[in-house]
């Protein structure tokens, strides 16, 4: 007994002694990761690896930073991950899903809470559309409310299926929709080789990792998913354009949520000098040319969101009524 009380002692004292470093002392010397709730390829990665390029020379003591992959659930795992099971001391950073929206909509083996997140801020909004392969059969909105195409998807709680799955309600179209692809680089091999026709993609996935795609015309994009239509896409039509009643008020409901799918948070029992010192950190790499030269280099938007921004959007989303929310399950849960 004696033994496991001075072992207690010893924890506690440690754990004492952790909380009371500067984040200078914290951070230096010290391997800090970025955590996706998706695989290597597609735009998370992109960013993720851009960010991990970044951000600690910004941070106090500069640490080093690696990415680490943990996929499923459509970024639910990650989530869960950061709220409790991942150490409470700023080691660990989320590079978030749309997790509001996936709390509001999931449900089930969802264990986060989006407003009690500490939010770092966004670094841009993610911007998705329909990206259909130039061969397949159904290639403009009017092919597609009547040719039986195959779309792909992750799982039923992703973004990449909701949008689907809300477009063909609002359309009343033939195509079908299947999940459970693990990463946006998986999807996009599967739409080369025909196995789907195309899938709801984020614009980095192909403007960063696909360009020549856009250049030779190779996919063809009917729609996009955004609350305005994008610079690069003037001529292309928003879902929210194309839809009309309860239709429009899901579909602009869900755009609202796209800020979160490209922001950073930490566990809520981060110390807040530590976020604190995170936040600012952010807030200079998001103002830095050498950053934002290179993210122009590799195709990616940057469009910054302060932290409290970020988390009064989160609570918004979090606090809608029940009764509408069940309105956006019917619209966007699937087949």
């Amino acid at each position: 007994m004696r033994s496991l009380l001075i072992a207690l002692a010893a924890v506690l004292g440690l754990s004492s002694l952790t909380q009371a470093q500067t984040p200078e002392a914290f951070y230096k010397g010290r391997t800090t990761s970025l955590v996706m709730g998706t695989g290597p390829g597609g735009s998370y990665d992109l960013y993720g690896r851009l960010i991990a390029t970044h951000l600690p020379r910004f941070i106090p003591g500069q640490p080093t930073m690696i990415v680490e992959h943990m996929p499923g659930a459509g970024g639910a795992i990650a989530g869960n991950y950061i709220f409790s099971t991942a150490p409470q001391d700023g080691s660990k950073i989320l590079l978030a899903h749309p997790l509001p929206l996936i709390e509001k909509l999931q449900g089930d083996g969802v264990r986060f809470q989006s407003k009690k997140l500490q939010w770092l801020g966004a670094y841009d909004q993610i911007s998705q559309m329909l990206a259909i392969w130039h061969t397949s059969p159904g290639t403009s909105i009017a092919e597609l409310k009547r040719e039986p195409v195959v779309l792909g998807s992750m799982g039923r709680s992703h973004l990449s299926y909701q949008w689907a799955a809300l477009l063909k309600d609002a359309l009343g179209a033939r195509f079908r929709v299947i999940s459970g692809f693990p990463t946006g680089g998986e999807l996009n091999m599967a739409m080369e080789r025909g196995e789907i026709a195309g899938w709801a993609v984020a614009w980095e996935n192909l403007s960063g990792g696909n360009a020549d795609w856009l250049r030779s015309r190779k996919v063809i994009i009917p729609v996009q998913f955004t609350l305005t239509r994008m610079p690069e896409l003037p001529d292309v039509p928003t879902l929210i354009e194309l839809s009309s009643g309860e239709a429009r008020d899901i579909a602009e409901f869900l755009a609202s949520g796209t800020p979160h799918a490209r922001a950073l948070a930490v566990g809520p029992n981060v110390p807040a000098d530590r976020v604190t010192a995170l936040v600012q950190a952010f807030e200079a790499m998001m103002k830095d040319e050498t950053f934002l030269a290179d993210a122009k280099k590799r195709n990616l938007s940057i469009t910054h969101r302060e932290a409290k921004e970020v988390q009064a959007l989160a609570a918004r989303i979090v606090d809608v009524s029940p009764e509408f929310i069940g309105k956006v399950k019917a619209a966007v849960g699937g087949e």
